[in-house]
């Protein structure tokens, strides 16, 4: 068993590291959990009985709503002016005010600063938050509406950004924090110069976090993608067809098709690896989708060609002349029409190394990009750009904001799971609340790349190795959690892997390691099933109840120790599915010992 792991603070990553791990290191649990010894529990041990139902699970009770007082967070050498009733700060510190009243508040100058309007309350990790307010200005304004953590990475929860005028208008948002700690309801005009009144503001606490399914349908072959990475060494095939392979660190980028200006050489190194990968993957099945990154800008057409990335000089920035990003749009979409059909936008723009522009002008490279792969081909799909768990929901708030879900049919996020994988569900919630907020909230979900990600040491140096239990059990655990929450594609990063957990073929590039076995058997118990019903119980064990062909099954596991649970009658449980492949019959008195790796009950 690897030894508990420390915050991450106490173990220095590398910065290409920090990016990957920022989930794993947020979702660690205490300590990592034993294998299964046994499907039968001990006699002695303490029994939990399981509900047969999310509507029998005990429900905790909810936290008062918090008292809320007005003022104003600045910070740089900011100048604002705060009204509260009859109070007037005009400064450049914090003041404090009732909140009786309207509030208004006039940010007059940034001077490398900012000020917000603030209502500090507390809160508890992943329960529910729904804020509301009343807001007008005096002429036509942008304002951001926020909640957010008030400690360092000051990272948002829920947001939207308004267009607020002279009538009053109800600002809705909830969300669901991610950590520990304080927090507060922000209100930040965009614009300095323009009055801001705020009124009404209420903050509901709501539920802890929910794991009842928010897709009805079946889970689709898309949920189960990957990323082939290393064609060419090997060129093998997965035993189950994927649903989605993502072309990324393929060395198929715009900088590597298009290296000179006005030049397409469709005989170069770029675009025989890219015909290598649509022609294995069409050969192998015709069915899967492929999804071609867009991006990483040639020397000669960008718009900082000295700028620092990790894949070269100039290409994190977007082009100069926006015809040459229409010209290789359009290339690409003319010459696999029919074979590539799945476009996201750019990798991780919120990230710097990747990305240098602005979101307006990511917005016209979408349009750009819309107009050329529907004329191409109508049934072309657009995904956005992938944004990261961290900077990417305010990201995706001013993309939307400023149009760019016109010119999208899939949102796109990345995600990576540590040894607790239940805790990407309020990242996810938190995205979904921002694109409800934006009515976009009809578009699919994709996690175009994430995967099993942890550090190398613990905080005492000590090397973290992952037992055979977790091998097998922490990638089904998320891939069930992310369909819970709405997540209806999702492409592992990647099949060949280089860590013991993450990679998914041996070395040979041939047999498979435990973790691509039980991601196979894994695939087979859920895919095509639909999640009828998802609920944690005492002690910590998550419970999800499937549907397939008129057969109910349930996949359970404990997320904290492992505990003896008693199955409900309801259930009619009979036999024990596990991912080594084992199976067994259950006992009369219904009871099983209940580990970090899921079964199958059925």
């Amino acid at each position: 068993m690897s030894r508990p792991l420390r915050p991450a603070s106490s173990t220095p990553l590398p910065a290409r590291c920090r990016r990957v791990f920022a989930m794993a290191i947020a979702s660690v649990t205490a300590s990592v959990l034993p294998v299964l010894a046994s499907t039968h529990a001990p006699a002695d041990d303490p029994v939990v009985s399981l509900p047969a139902s999310s509507s029998a699970a005990a429900a905790t009770s909810r936290p008062a709503p918090p008292r809320l007082g007005a003022r104003v967070n600045v910070w740089g050498n900011a100048r604002y002016e705060h009204e509260a009733g009859r109070a007037k700060a005009a400064a450049a510190g914090s003041a404090s005010a009732s909140s009786g009243g309207a509030q208004r508040f006039r940010v007059t100058d940034r001077a490398k600063g900012d000020a917000h309007l603030v209502y500090a309350f507390p809160y508890e990790r992943g329960r529910l938050y729904r804020a509301s307010l009343k807001l007008r200005a005096d002429k036509p304004t942008r304002v951001e509406v926020m909640m957010r953590r008030d400690v360092p990475p000051y990272d948002a929860f829920a947001l939207t950004t308004v267009q607020a005028g002279p009538k009053w208008q109800r600002v809705d948002l909830e969300g669901r924090p991610i950590a520990r700690g304080g927090g507060s309801l922000r209100i930040a005009p965009v614009e300095t110069g323009v009055n801001v009144w705020v009124d009404e503001v209420k903050i509901e606490p709501g539920a802890e976090q929910d794991f009842r399914p928010v897709l009805d349908q079946p889970i689709a072959p898309e949920l189960f993608g990957l990323h082939l990475m290393r064609l060419g060494m090997h060129m093998n095939w997965p035993e189950f067809d994927p649903g989605v392979v993502r072309l990324w660190d393929t060395r198929t980028m715009w900088k590597d098709l298009q290296p000179e200006p006005h030049r397409w050489d469709f005989s170069n190194t770029g675009f025989r690896r890219l015909d290598l990968y649509v022609d294995h993957i069409r050969k192998h099945s015709p069915a899967t989708k492929i999804l071609y990154v867009l991006g990483q800008t040639p020397q000669w057409a960008s718009s900082a060609p000295e700028s620092h990335s990790p894949y070269g000089a100039g290409h994190a920035a977007p082009p100069k002349n926006l015809e040459d990003w229409r010209e290789y749009v359009r290339t690409l979409a003319r010459r696999y029409a029919g074979r590539i059909t799945y476009w996201e936008l750019w990798n991780e723009p919120d990230f710097r190394l990747f990305y240098l522009g602005s979101v307006d002008t990511m917005v016209e490279m979408a349009r750009i990009a819309h107009e050329e792969l529907k004329a191409a081909d109508p049934r072309n799909t657009i995904v956005s750009p992938g944004l990261t768990a961290g900077q990417g929901l305010r990201w995706l708030d001013r993309f939307l904001a400023a149009g760019g879900g016109r010119y999208v049919d899939i949102v796109a996020f990345h995600w990576y799971y540590g040894f607790g994988p239940e805790a990407i569900a309020p990242f996810i919630d938190n995205v979904r609340g921002v694109m409800r907020a934006h009515h976009v909230d009809d578009k699919p979900l994709w996690n175009t790349e994430g995967a099993l990600a942890f550090p190398k040491k613990d905080g005492d140096g000590v090397p973290v190795r992952l037992t055979e239990a977790q091998q097998r059990g922490l990638t089904p655990r998320a891939l069930l959690t992310m369909w819970s929450r709405g997540v209806s594609g999702f492409a592992y990063y990647f099949w060949e892997g280089r860590l013991p957990g993450e990679k998914m073929l041996s070395n040979d590039f041939r047999s498979y390691t435990e973790a691509g076995r039980s991601y196979m058997r894994a695939a087979g118990w859920i895919k095509d099933a639909r999640i009828v019903d998802g609920y944690r119980a005492e002690k910590g064990v998550q419970v999800f109840r499937l549907e397939r062909d008129g057969r109910h099954f349930q996949l359970i596991w404990s997320v904290e120790e492992p505990v003896s649970v008693r199955l409900p009658e309801a259930w009619h449980a009979r036999r024990i599915a596990r991912l080594d492949g084992s199976t067994e019959e259950i006992s009369t008195d219904q009871r099983v010992l209940v580990t970090g790796e899921p079964v199958l009950i059925d």
